[in-house]
């Protein structure tokens, strides 16, 4: 159950940005011994939840480029010469996607929420190179709050 409920808790926290997966977890981790016994089993249901949902945030990034609006910004030729230019680097220097994408769902800089949306915006290949390293850096990053607040409480 408590897989169960850290799953949803990463999945709501992923979707609105005010609620905190970390905050969530920190108190699992003060309050239950469950959570410091798995740490990595609660980071792993976190992150497939924290996952799931950035997907959902770029999958509406990725819907909102064929939008008449979006196109209609896009036939400003400066506009498209700036978007084509981002997109060539992201296809031209996989390492750097990589590298910015776990940034972002590691430590959290640049923000996971506005990189979900620019990565579907500029359609980072979404199994191959987006959700496995988005993933793995929340497992680690919520692997690391369960284990250090335990560590702490303990």
């Amino acid at each position: 159950m408590l897989l169960l409920s850290a799953l949803v808790a990463g999945f709501l926290s992923g979707l609105v940005p005010f609620l905190s997966i970390e905050v969530y977890l920190g108190g699992l981790a003060a309050t239950t011994s469950a959570a410091v016994a798995a740490p990595v089993g609660l980071a792993v249901a976190a992150a497939v939840g924290q996952t799931a949902a950035k997907v959902v945030w770029y999958e509406a990034a990725a819907r909102s480029t064929e939008s008449a609006w979006v196109q209609r910004k896009l036939s400003d030729p400066r506009r498209r010469q700036a978007f084509d230019r981002w997109q060539a680097r992201v296809t031209g220097r996989p390492w750097l996607t990589v590298g910015v994408l776990l940034a972002a769902s590691l430590v959290g800089f640049p923000p996971l929420m506005i990189i979900a949306v620019v990565a579907g915006s500029l359609r980072v290949p979404l199994l191959s190179v987006y959700v496995p390293t988005v993933l793995v850096g929340r497992a680690v990053r919520f692997w690391l709050v369960l284990a250090g607040v335990g560590w702490i409480a303990s």
